[in-house]
């Protein structure tokens, strides 16, 4: 069996250096901008978010993260030109790697427990190698699914939460893609402009949630079991609890408030 002693290694200490990344940057969404992007993936419904499983929740802040605003900018492009981390910094370069992120639907073509899965991208016909301690655990060949991931040296890592792609959802993304691909130019899923793929993963998402699939979502950190999917129907961000913007504020005074 190949020693992945060195990758995951490498793996674990970008992780954390990008997981303290993103609780800064999603603590730059702005409340308007979050209710749009909930709008968008269909968890705004009358002026509140509503979320079919607790892990929902890191879909819409991926997705937040890099809906380009007025400018074409997205939140993170933003931030890596307003506040760069010091030159030479693992922030400043995991930052720099998160501009280069994308969203695409995957095939998994083979497991590696512990480590991760290789996969087929569905959307740009290529191969890769996505390092995931949870998912390597848990994944089956031959699942689909749909993220983003984030381009490394070698190999990909996801971005928010992984959305499972049924036969159904499957079916009707194929026939929602078909369309994008009948206009005048000719589309490439290598070059997009930020909001061609900002609008790819929304219809991504929008269509796995319309056929369930975020009951199906299961998270783990690096080294732990994978917990159950939920179940339940619909999960409801408390009015007392803390707002998922990240503001501090109870839900009720934020993103809550009618």
């Amino acid at each position: 069996m190949t020693d992945h002693s060195v990758l995951l290694t490498r793996y674990r200490r970008i992780r954390e250096v990008r997981l303290q990344l993103n609780n800064v940057l999603v603590g730059t969404i702005p409340k308007r901008g979050l209710q749009e992007c909930g709008r968008k993936l269909g968890y705004l419904r009358k002026n509140t978010l509503v979320f079919d499983s607790e892990d929902d929740m890191a879909v819409l802040m991926d997705y937040c993260l890099y809906d380009p605003g007025p400018d074409g900018r997205t939140l993170v492009s933003a931030f890596l030109e307003k506040s760069p981390p010091p030159a030479g910094s693992a922030e400043l370069v995991a930052l720099q790697e998160m501009t280069h992120a994308y969203y695409s639907m995957f095939q998994v073509t083979d497991v590696e427990r512990g480590v991760g899965v290789s996969v087929q991208d569905l959307l740009r016909e290529e191969t890769g190698f996505i390092v995931d301690i949870g998912f390597g655990n848990t994944a089956q060949r031959r699942l689909m699914l749909a993220s983003r991931v984030i381009p490394m040296e070698g190999f990909l890592m996801t971005g928010g939460a992984a959305l499972p792609v049924g036969p159904v959802a499957a079916r009707r993304i194929s026939n929602e893609l078909k369309g994008m691909k009948q206009t005048p130019e000719t589309f490439d899923f290598h070059q997009v402009t930020p909001r061609q793929q900002a609008d790819l993963a929304a219809l991504i998402i929008r269509t796995c949630r319309s056929s369930g699939a975020s009951s199906h979502i299961a998270y783990a950190e690096p080294g732990s079991p994978a917990r159950p999917a939920s179940s339940s129907a619909s999960v409801r961000t408390g009015r007392n609890e803390p707002c998922p913007c990240g503001s501090g504020k109870k839900f009720k005074m934020c993103c809550g408030r009618r």
